[in-house]
């Protein structure tokens, strides 16, 4: 029987970690087809897997499978910032830096506790 939570669960988790389906086939010891049949069948991979594929994203095995809301455990990230993530880790560290110094400008506040 398909895990519909699971197969859309892990795949939604690889996107945000910014995997490949080979980047985390590798990192597990599996196929891209292994990782294939788990976001598009549901097919639940073997425990020991699935442990790893818990660990290596912060979740429990519970969030994975459907048994628990992980909204429950910590609370979601509007898409907009998480987006915004996600293109602050393409840049080096020079345009990081450009980037903090921008902000501090527009933003100073959000610094402040951070500064004492």
């Amino acid at each position: 029987m398909a895990n519909r939570t699971f197969s859309k669960r892990i795949r939604n988790l690889r996107i945000d970690h910014n995997l490949s389906m080979d980047a985390l086939a590798k990192k597990l010891g599996v196929t891209k087809s292994r990782i294939s049949m788990w976001e598009n069948n549901g097919t639940v991979p073997r425990d020991d897997i699935l442990i790893c594929l818990a660990r290596l994203y912060g979740v429990s095995t519970d969030y994975l499978l459907g048994n628990d809301a992980l909204e429950e455990c910590r609370p979601k990230e509007p898409d907009r910032l998480a987006h915004m993530k996600r293109n602050l880790e393409k840049l080096n560290n020079q345009q990081l830096l450009k980037a903090e110094s921008l902000l501090r400008i527009v933003f100073p506040d959000i610094f402040e506790e951070e500064d004492l």
